[in-house]
């Protein structure tokens, strides 16, 4: 009877979902006509005026992560801006996960944290903010969360109907006095969310980098690429990562500050043993145009070694990134191209890497045998391949992201056991990618 008494509420709390479900699948239903009416009718579902709260994040796990206040007023404003589409107005009063990120980063206060977000006001997500009498959805296991606002209406009825059958099938075979069989059921995959593509997108959206020839730098350290320099970043750039088109020579180069500040700064291993060559110093169209100063620029980068390192060069031949990892000492090149070309297509490049090294040979006065004087070694490593014309620059991103985290100086033919695969999957490319927008925002390059 304590089982069947249990199974009934269970029942009864299905019962109230359905009922929320519905209200939910009457919201999506108008929300199709403008994002106007949209929010004005999702607002409905909440008092009016100021209601205590809980506070929901879907991603990674959809999981409570705070409490506190909405404001639910028409007009209101946050920070004298308007909010966001589907966004209501919450003061965060108490935090239950100190790691959890804010949906929308605060742009003028310059918080990316829930915890620093404590007593002011910030715009969350409507599907992720519940009123305190309301009994929220939880995920279907405690090792994976449902992202609610992935799943369409249709999907949450199908979630439903689903365990209505299953507690009825229960209550049927209890009656029956017949022995349970566990259930098992298949994980759910959960969709990947980018969500600091989405906060970079809006922060974007609210600065002034909307405007079209806006632009932020980004100072360059001379332990970088050997010398100081700034970078810049334009809203084109961003827009490229958001739309995932062919990258710039700014978004690779800023990738790599956020190689060198999240792997090598502070350790002197991975310092000393990885460097950098500018894609802006070197390229198709300066060493066509100045091989010279290319060859001096290359040299000078292998004298500042006195240890075998590893040059991470990003190459640019005008329509296509590949990546080459020169040994000067050892005089071994590591081609990685992700159309799997031939180095003989770059003859230009391939001609300055080898009289580079032949000049920093002379230099630093080194014996060659004869057999190998003219001998540099060039080794085409089967690296993933992309499938389309746009992914080579996120492509040379992650392969210089695993040589880095790999900590070997020699690159194995058939590349590193650890991330062989025949092609690197879109998710593989969007966390490159999340990466940048995450470093992008840790960075404050979007403040106003």
């Amino acid at each position: 009877m304590e089982t069947l008494q249990a199974l009934q509420a269970q029942v009864l709390q299905l019962q109230k979902d359905n009922e929320r479900y519905r209200c939910m699948e009457k919201c999506s239903s108008q929300l199709k006509e403008t994002s106007e009416k949209a929010s004005i009718n999702c607002q409905n579902k909440f008092p009016e005026g100021i209601s205590s709260c809980q506070l929901y994040l879907s991603s990674p796990t959809y999981r409570l992560v705070g409490k506190g206040k909405v404001h639910n007023t028409s007009g209101d404003l946050l920070h004298h801006r308007p909010l966001p589409d589907g966004h209501l107005k919450v003061s965060v009063d108490v935090v239950l996960d100190k790691e959890a990120l804010l949906p929308i980063p605060d742009i003028v206060s310059e918080t990316t944290l829930l915890r620093d977000a404590i007593g002011s006001f910030v715009a969350w997500p409507l599907d992720l903010i519940f009123i305190d009498d309301e009994t929220p959805t939880k995920p279907a296991s405690k090792d994976q969360g449902i992202l609610r606002h992935n799943e369409s209406v249709a999907s949450q009825k199908e979630v439903f109907a689903q365990g209505s059958q299953q507690l009825s099938q229960k209550i049927g075979s209890r009656q029956k006095n017949k022995r349970d069989l566990p259930v098992t059921s298949l994980p759910k995959k959960r969709a990947f969310v980018p969500r600091y593509q989405i906060s970079l997108e809006t922060l974007v959206d609210s600065s002034d980098m909307a405007t079209a020839g806006a632009i932020r730098s980004l100072d360059m350290e001379e332990d970088i690429f050997g010398y100081s320099c700034t970078e810049t970043i334009g809203k084109e750039d961003l827009e490229h990562i958001f739309r995932h088109q062919e990258l710039g020579v700014g978004v690779i180069h800023t990738y790599i500050r956020f190689l060198y500040d999240n792997f090598m700064r502070g350790n002197d291993q991975l310092s000393n043993r990885f460097r950098f060559v500018s894609s802006s110093l070197v390229n198709k169209a300066l060493i066509c145009r100045e091989p010279d100063s290319c060859r001096e620029y290359l040299v000078k980068r292998f004298m500042a070694s006195s240890t075998n390192n590893l040059y991470l060069w990003p190459y640019n031949s005008g329509c296509h990134w590949l990546l080459l990892a020169i040994d000067p000492l050892k005089e071994v090149v590591y081609f990685l191209n992700s159309i799997d070309g031939e180095w003989t297509n770059y003859p230009d490049m391939k001609q300055l890497v080898d009289t580079s090294i032949k000049v920093f040979r002379s230099q630093r006065q080194a014996r060659v045998p004869r057999t190998k004087s003219s001998n540099i070694t060039w080794i085409k490593v089967q690296c993933p391949l992309q499938r389309n014309g746009i992914d080579c620059g996120y492509f040379v991103m992650r392969f210089m992201r695993e040589i880095i985290n790999m900590n070997q100086i020699e690159i194995p033919i058939t590349y590193f056991d650890e991330y062989k695969c025949a092609h690197y999957t879109r998710l593989q490319l969007e966390q490159i990618k999340e990466e940048l927008c995450q470093y992008f925002i840790e960075k404050r390059l979007l403040s106003i």
